[in-house]
């Protein structure tokens, strides 16, 4: 039998996907692509005994990731990126005072909030459960968030807000660099409900 004729059978896709920040609003609809989290285990060091080397692990470290956008007239994406700027503590540099001012670890990440990005599936149709079954009713079930990554302590290390051309009909598209101190994954599936 071969392998793909299996019903139950269900690849994750790659264009299924939400990105949210809890302290942006609902921006995760105007996602282009996003990294999922990654990890290196440190080389560690070696110990060697006689004429043998054991090797340990050393110190796990999260790769920052990219996430981009594309930027709206409304929602206006830049200005909301622009604002976790400022919310993180940037002060532009009119006044002496303002240079007394400047950006900390707790005021990036309260600007950024909690960020997610929910992996989901394509949802179903099919009978309604409870309907007569000699009646070919069908209704829709809602898509299934099937992996959740969350990323904790993530504030942004860079934004890059596009660039223009006449010589183009492309979109403006910001990207993003998210910095954070460690992800947990959520494998269980459960509605989504934007």
């Amino acid at each position: 039998m071969p392998f793909f004729s299996e019903t139950t059978f269900q690849p994750k896709r790659q264009f299924r996907f939400l990105v949210n920040f809890s302290q942006v609003g609902d921006i995760n609809f105007m996602c282009t692509d996003a990294a999922k989290p990654t990890y290196q285990l440190g080389a560690g060091t070696t110990h060697q005994v006689l004429n043998h080397k054991f090797k340990f692990p050393g110190i796990i470290e999260w790769q920052d990731i990219s996430v981009s956008f594309i930027d709206a007239i409304e929602p206006n994406v830049g200005s909301k990126f622009y604002n976790m700027l400022l919310n993180a503590g940037y002060v532009q540099p009119e006044t002496f005072n303002d240079l007394l001012s400047g950006v900390t670890k707790f005021s990036s990440t309260s600007a950024v909030g909690q960020v997610t990005i929910m992996q989901l599936d394509g949802g179903s149709v099919g009978p309604i459960p409870g309907a007569d079954p000699g009646k070919a009713v069908a209704g829709v079930e809602p898509a299934q968030i099937i992996e959740e990554w969350t990323l904790h302590n993530t504030f942004i290390s860079q934004v890059n807000f596009g660039s223009l051309s006449y010589g183009s009909e492309d979109l403006v598209k910001i990207e993003t660099s998210l910095v954070y101190d460690y992800a947990t994954y959520n494998g269980n599936s459960r509605p989504y409900f934007g």
